[in-house]
């Protein structure tokens, strides 16, 4: 009963079946309980303790063809069965209900943790420039709110699946038996024909529900990404007095999702009253065949009573159906993550690495983002222990090519080697673990600063952690706070200010004390006072280690043993500073300009 493609979900009820087989067992008690307790308390039970000329009728008929004898109440123990019949019919009913859906949400809430994890997982696995193709509102949606569908296709419908099938076939069983022990009774199953009908109004209006929920689910999406760049931008959004920009396109964003998820909603909404006037159709049909046919009141008041009964699963199978289809929109974006082709994958059998000296060779390397090439032809041979800057106007490739070390992304042509080894043929959790980095502006987590700077090491001792704070001139200021290292610094480093997130990045890379140094514009945010107290830390960092630079501001590059210049996605110039300078246009006029500011 899954869609097509999802069974895939399925690995995520392994551990589950118990609990799964346990509410199978209650919702076959339900359905026993439901569609043939009440049909016969009404027709039966309560006929003979009620009404005396029913007395002694039998309980239970069956054909004639059959040659069994009819079941009896005993005489005189008519109210008395009555009395203890109608209870325990709801005690049953109420009993099995309440462990089915005890058991059927358990085993959701554990289906949506399994589901969510795998996610999150997949998502930490996919390359960087998935990123710059998923919204990060629409990755939150997915996480978050499509999970849910996993729920209802996997736990919510398998229960209705249990439950209602079974309670339609004993309803059918106790009309059919009725029906079939009057002489004329198969007249009576023509009701049925109710049965195919219902089926084609819910694939009708099925097809029409999933169209529009698509749209909207996408609209949700894009409201979650609005909401997200709005939320990270609150001084420039004040700044250039866009508020009321920014209520429009929310709020208009917002009424088109509604608008999507409204004709969603009435399509599905109809299905309900329309399942119900077609079951009122079958059993007004039922009422006048009975009539025609002389059925007894206490035989009619069974029929009726169980293909009410049955009406009612037909109802939610077929919100089943929609549930399905909704879900399905879902699931669909869930898969969209789950099978997003990984750009960077790792190797089958991956060369070991170990420690690398730091030696790093490009190789005729081109990359392009799109249709136009970001660098072309680049070759590059940096011993190790060199520091090397790379200088260019914006757009030149400087940050695409130092992307290319931590292997975030792999170049379309040409090779990038680390100690002779092509990067393709290393796992990339070994590259990444001699490489350390410190980008323009440091991601700093919701957590102390202690373990932030941890992060350069899981498992580093505190005693570690605070000598990386001591070499990145961070100790003072931390010990100054109240809380010292265990200050907790807020979302993304809120807690501290810019000189204090960069310094903390710096313990970390300290720590790290890896063979690689990936310097990406690690001043360049900062006021010229907070750099110059950084400087020194990065001096001390840069020391021993195979450095790369990508540098705005020259200041932080003064000391480099060589720069490379880079235009239009090419090497235009490289060798030592002085050496560029004096040779190189591009270099002098942007180093000029800098020191006349």
């Amino acid at each position: 009963m899954l869609p097509s493609g999802r069974r895939a979900f399925l690995h995520h009820l392994r551990g589950k079946y118990h609990l799964l087989a346990a509410a199978a067992f209650l919702s076959l008690v339900l359905a026993a309980a439901s569609a043939l307790g009440l049909p016969f308390l009404v027709g039966r039970i309560l006929p003979a303790a009620l009404d005396p000329t029913a007395a002694g009728r039998p309980v239970l008929e069956f054909p004639a063809w059959l040659g069994w004898e009819p079941l009896r109440i005993p005489p005189g123990s008519e109210v008395t069965l009555a009395v203890a019949f109608l209870p325990l019919v709801f005690l049953v009913r109420g009993l099995a209900q309440w462990g089915s859906g005890t058991l059927i949400n358990l085993t959701g809430l554990r289906v949506i943790e399994s589901v969510r994890a795998e996610v999150f997982a997949r998502i930490q696995r996919l390359p960087v420039r998935f990123f710059s193709r998923m919204p990060t509102g629409d990755l939150l949606q997915r996480l978050s709110g499509d999970v849910q569908s996993v729920r209802i296709v996997l736990v919510d419908i398998a229960n209705d699946l249990l439950v209602q099938p079974f309670t339609l076939l004993f309803a059918l069983g106790a009309i059919l038996l009725t029906a079939l022990s009057q002489p004329e009774g198969w007249r009576f199953l023509a009701c049925l024909a109710v049965i195919p009908v219902s089926v084609l109004l819910v694939r009708k209006l099925g097809k029409a529900v999933s169209l529009r929920l698509w749209a909207a689910y996408g609209g949700m999406s894009r409201l979650g990404s609005m909401a997200i760049e709005n939320l990270q931008s609150p001084r420039e959004v004040r700044a250039y007095n866009l508020e009321e920009r920014e209520i429009a396109r929310y709020g208009a964003e917002g009424a088109a999702t509604v608008r999507q998820f409204s004709r969603g909603v009435r399509y599905e909404k109809a299905l309900s009253p329309l399942l119900e006037l077609v079951a009122a159709l079958g059993i007004a049909f039922a009422v006048w065949v009975g009539a025609d046919v002389g059925l007894r009141l206490d035989d009619l008041l069974l029929i009726l009573t169980a293909l009410y009964m049955g009406y009612d699963p037909i109802k939610k199978l077929g919100r089943v159906s929609q549930q399905v289809r909704v879900a399905k929109v879902g699931l669909d974006r869930i898969q969209e993550v789950l099978d997003a082709p990984d750009d960077v994958p790792e190797p089958a059998s991956p060369v070991p690495l170990g420690r690398a000296k730091g030696a790093l060779r490009l190789e005729d390397v081109g990359f392009a983002y799109g249709e136009e090439p970001v660098l072309r032809g680049i070759r590059l041979d940096i011993p190790a222990g060199q520091s090397v800057a790379l200088v260019g106007p914006s757009g030149s490739g400087k940050s695409t090519l130092i992307n290319l070390i931590p292997r975030f992304f792999d170049p379309m042509e040409g090779v990038v080697r680390l100690d002779g080894h092509d990067l393709r043929t290393l796992a990339s959790a070994e590259i990444r673990s001699n490489l350390a980095l410190v980008s323009q502006e440091p991601v700093l987590f919701n957590d102390t600063i202690r373990e932030n700077i941890r992060l350069g090491r899981l498992g580093a001792s505190d005693a570690e952690v605070d000598e990386a704070a001591r070499l990145a001139g961070a100790l003072d200021f931390i010990r100054a706070l109240p809380a010292g290292m265990d200050t907790r610094v807020g979302e993304r480093g809120s807690a501290l200010s810019g000189g204090q997130r960069q310094r903390v990045a710096i313990a970390r890379a300290f720590l790290r004390d890896a063979p690689v140094l990936l310097l990406d514009e690690a001043t360049s945010a900062l006021d010229t006072d907070s750099e110059r107290a950084i400087q020194g830390a990065l001096r001390d960092l840069m020391r021993g280690r195979t450095t790369l630079i990508v540098a705005h501001r020259f200041s932080t590059i003064r000391d480099v043993d060589r720069v490379v210049v880079l235009e239009g996605g090419r090497i235009v110039a490289d060798g030592p500073r002085a050496d560029v300078y004096a040779g190189n246009a591009l270099f002098r006029r942007l180093w000029d300009q800098q020191a006349a500011g």
